[in-house]
Parts: C-alpha cells; sequence; structure tokens
C-alpha cells in the first residue's frame, strides 16, 4: 500500500471532502467561491489557472527570510464543504499539498476577505489571531519591559545547569508555539504541550505508588470483574506502573495540575480586538479595543480532577498529532473553547474536558514564571532593580 492510499488523520477527510464535493456538484447549483492569501518564496507573485487559480498580488519583504512575494489563491466548493466554516483548515491543506507539490515553502493564511459598500477592492482579516489575542496586542511600554526581562535574565542564569537546561528549553517552546500560532494550530498545541513536559520531567515527581495513579480504582473493577488471582493482579500493577507512557501522562498532568498558583483559573484576562479602517486607499488596521474581564478558566476553578482530566487530554492530543500525524486541535474547537462543531464530525475524545490554546499556553507561562521566582535569584546587586515577576498577569 502507498503512502497516498493510507489513511491520512492529518486532513485526508478534509482533502476528500472537498474533492467529492466538486465530482459530484448538482448541475445547476452555483459553487462557493473562495479567496486566500499565499506567501511564497521569489520575487514575482503568481499567475495561473487550475484545480486552484492564482493570481499576483504583491512582494513582500519579511526581515530575516528569502524573497517572498504574495499571490492570490482562488478555489470553489461544492457540496458538504461549502457549508463547512474551517478557514483554518482549508488554508493548513491547501498549504501543505502546494508545499509537497513545489517544494517550496508555501504559508496559506487563514483570512476572512470582506468588502466595503461602494469600494471595489476586497481586504482580509486573519482569524487564527483570536485564538490567543494578547499575543497580538499592542506591546507595552518598554518602561514595562526592560525590568521583567532584566529580572528574567538574572533569575534564570543564576540555576543550576539542569535546571536552568529546563527552564530555558521551556521558554524556547513556548516562543517557538507563539511564531506557529497563526501558521498551524496543532503544531503550536503540541509545542506548549512539550513546554510544559520540559518543566514536568524536570519539576515533577512521577508515580511510584499504586493508589497514586488516578486510573487505579478502574483497573482495580477490571481485576476484580475479571477475577484475577492476587499474584496476577500484583503482576498487572507492577507492569502497568512500569509503562512509560502512563508515568510520562501522569507526571505531566500531576505536575501541572498542582503547581499552578490558587487562584489561577479565576484570574480575570482580557481578549484583544484590532480595529479596521476602511477608505480609498484600501483597509488598514487602526488601535482596538481590550474586553471586558473573563475568568481563564472556570470550568475548572473548583474542579481540580477536571483540571487533570483536560491535562491530559491534551498531552493525549500532543501524542497523537506528534506519533499519527492527527489534527484534533482545530481552529473550529478552539473557537468554540472546545466544544463540537454543528456537524459533529470531529471524533474522540470530544467528550472530554479540554483545554484551549490560549489556557494552555497562559499555563505554559505561569509555570515557567514560577519556577523562576521560586528557584532563582533576582541579584538586586546586579541585573535587577526591584522583583515584578510576581506581579505578573497573562
Amino acid at each position: 500500500m502507498s503512502m497516498l492510499d493510507e489513511k491520512d488523520p492529518a486532513g485526508a477527510d478534509r482533502l476528500q471532502t472537498w474533492i467529492e464535493g466538486l465530482r459530484n456538484a448538482e448541475p445547476g447549483v452555483a459553487p462557493t467561491f473562495h479567496i486566500l492569501r499565499m506567501i511564497h518564496p521569489g520575487l514575482q507573485p503568481l499567475l495561473g489557472n487550475g484545480l486552484v487559480g492564482v493570481e499576483p498580488l504583491s512582494v513582500l519583504h519579511v526581515p530575516g527570510e528569502d524573497a517572498s512575494a504574495v499571490s492570490l489563491l482562488r478555489y470553489i466548493t461544492a457540496g458538504t464543504e461549502s457549508r463547512t466554516f474551517d478557514l483554518h483548515g482549508q488554508a493548513a491543506m491547501l498549504g501543505a499539498l502546494l508545499t509537497l507539490v513545489t517544494d517550496r515553502r508555501c504559508q496559506v493564511a487563514p483570512e476572512v476577505f470582506a468588502k466595503v459598500d461602494g469600494q471595489e477592492d476586497h481586504f482580509a482579516i486573519p482569524v487564527t489571531g483570536q485564538v490567543d489575542s494578547t499575543l497580538g496586542a499592542p506591546m507595552p511600554a518598554w518602561e514595562q519591559i526592560d525590568p521583567r526581562f532584566r529580572e528574567v535574565v538574572a533569575r534564570l542564569t543564576s540555576l543550576s545547569n539542569d535546571d536552568m537546561a529546563a527552564v530555558s528549553a521551556a521558554i524556547h517552546m513556548h516562543y517557538c508555539a507563539a511564531l506557529l500560532l497563526t501558521r498551524d494550530l496543532a503544531g503550536a498545541y503540541a509545542l506548549t504541550v512539550g513546554g510544559i513536559e520540559c518543566l514536568a520531567q524536570r519539576f515533577g515527581n512521577p508515580p511510584t505508588e499504586w493508589q497514586e495513579w488516578d486510573k487505579a480504582a478502574g483497573w482495580e473493577k477490571f481485576i476484580t470483574k475479571h477475577q484475577l488471582s492476587a499474584q496476577q493482579a500484583e503482576a498487572l500493577r507492577g507492569r502497568l506502573m512500569k509503562d512509560q507512557h502512563i508515568k510520562l501522562a501522569e507526571t505531566f498532568a500531576t505536575y501541572a495540575t498542582n503547581r499552578l498558583p490558587e487562584g489561577f483559573w479565576a484570574q480575570p484576562v482580557r481578549s484583544y480586538q484590532w480595529g479596521i479602517k476602511a477608505d480609498p486607499a484600501g483597509a488598514h488596521p487602526i488601535e482596538g479595543s481590550w474586553s471586558e474581564p473573563q475568568p481563564l478558566g472556570p470550568e475548572f476553578a473548583d474542579d481540580p480532577g477536571k483540571a487533570k482530566a483536560a491535562f491530559k487530554t491534551a498531552y493525549q492530543l500532543r501524542s497523537g498529532f506528534l506519533h499519527a500525524g492527527k489534527r484534533e486541535v482545530t481552529f473550529i474547537r478552539d473557537a468554540f473553547h472546545g466544544a463540537l462543531p454543528a456537524n459533529g464530525r470531529d471524533s474522540s475524545p470530544g467528550d472530554k474536558a479540554r483545554l484551549t490554546m490560549a489556557q494552555l499556553r497562559a499555563v505554559l507561562r505561569s509555570l515557567i514564571i514560577r519556577e523562576l521566582v521560586e528557584r532563582g535569584d533576582p541579584d538586586p546587586k546586579g541585573l535587577e532593580e526591584t522583583c515584578v515577576l510576581t506581579t505578573l498577569e497573562h
């Protein structure tokens, strides 16, 4: 069986639905037209027709990257796919296919194209930024940034070599996730889980006793139901407790649940929404506004067990993506705070407690800061003047 014949959980269903919709389009029923922008290498935007049409748009200069251009992708959908509001998934599917076919980096941006009455041109509104809008909000004043930067550097460099390596790795994975978020949500989610795991493996405590494992009660019922002898039961318990994956997942979830500061899930957070101004010259962003504060995770505030279950689900989602390419972290799931979309197409673990990308990143950032504050030295005689990390809010 070739690679293309195998069931691919990383987008095959979406691709198949799109193509079958086109093949089975009913005569006389108008298809749905879509527009997306693609950033690709080169000094010349592309022009051509086909299953996906492409039109030249502009040259793009991105500091630190090779010469790039922006082209406009035009494509149609029909049938069920036309009614699926999954721009992020469609953009990822097209970008992945074009990158494979061209052997070039083709970034297709998930955007909604809108038009102002009386104007010819459309303008693009990004959608992925709303998954974790704090990352794209206006920067704080440099007078606020510098003391925080000084303290992080001081505390980080005061740690032991092993502690510093773990915290530095978590900081870098937090950075990578932030960069990847607008391009691939599933990948960013996996990196964020990886950042927490870096800390858990260094500062967490792997379970050593059977009773410490939260699934022990379920296995005890299994032992009773199948009437295992005392010797068989003890052998099964020992074998399960030696399972490396069980230890990793349990250590991860226990560390993340127990190490977060008191009141973490109830802390108020705000989202940021940029404004858009349209005029004859086009549309451009303008200063927006912050939303009213809302609790970060009210569903977990009074239920540590539910929070731990959510962390285990996050670990499962990360493993599914890294080991089998499963993309169960989607824009629609995240936008609806983990709820299933109306069509119900997403599969297990849809009925489990879920952490959104914003919640998970807030967890990683909080854990990094806590380890720095409790293990590092603020170095009052050197880089730092006052301790400010303990006052940082999400």
